[in-house]
């Protein structure tokens, strides 16, 4: 995506004006968070969904632009994204080389990215969005999947390639539970903290999971 669009959007000018404006009427964007399980088909979805709703869908696009801005190097933060790598050693690897906290700096940068795109509205995949945004009007879902249905779909129904994706996808949830926790001081699996929660086993259509968080945000909204 264009990057002078995404500086447009990213600027803590935009979102801090419309926080101090909340009189001034005006028509919230459409705003989806939408956490999942990996191999639950949530990229997919959230594309879907966006389009249907006339809205972007954000997921490395976050992680950009959190490196684009950051001091620290740019390969930390992307170690950062969505998992948390040894503290001590990231840490001792900063004062070496004179940076600041790389994982202050992610949790801060990543707070303003995401509020910037609620700003102008979108589909925000992962990254605790849901409860990193400021006053925002937005629909929270999760997208979750058993671990060989996961599998099965990473897989492309290679059953020879399931064995290796059930460890992918048991080392990558694995690894956000850690990110939640660590980040957030609670667990990604808590119903209360979503909107909706779609089992996707039994569908063979993500459009049909599109159409209903869609159906559900619609209904949220009003």
């Amino acid at each position: 995506m264009a990057y002078d669009i995404l500086d447009a959007m990213l600027t803590a000018k935009h979102v801090d004006d419309y926080q101090a404006s909340r009189t001034v009427e005006r028509t919230p964007p459409p705003v989806v968070t939408l956490a999942r399980d990996h191999g639950a088909g949530g990229e997919e979805i959230a594309a879907r969904v966006a389009e249907r709703l006339g809205v972007r869908a954000y997921d490395k696009e976050i992680l950009e632009a959190v490196v684009k801005q950051a001091t620290s190097d740019p390969q930390l933060m992307r170690q950062l994204d969505e998992k948390l790598p040894e503290r001590a050693g990231m840490f001792l690897y900063a004062s070496l080389m004179g940076l600041t906290d790389p994982l202050n700096e992610y949790q801060r940068l990543l707070t303003r990215v995401v509020n910037g795109v609620a700003f102008q509205g979108g589909v925000i995949l992962g990254r605790g969005a849901h409860l990193l945004l400021r006053g925002q009007l937005r629909f929270r879902v999760r997208v979750v999947g058993s671990e060989d249905v996961c599998a099965l779909r990473l897989a492309g129904g290679d059953s020879a390639a399931v064995p290796a994706k059930l460890e992918e996808v048991r080392t990558v949830n694995a690894a956000r539970e850690r990110f939640f926790k660590e980040t957030f001081r609670l667990s990604n699996h808590d119903a209360l903290q979503y909107d909706l929660i779609v089992n996707t086993d039994r569908f063979t259509d993500l459009d049909e999971v599109a159409d209903l968080i869609v159906q559900a945000y619609r209904a949220h909204r009003r």
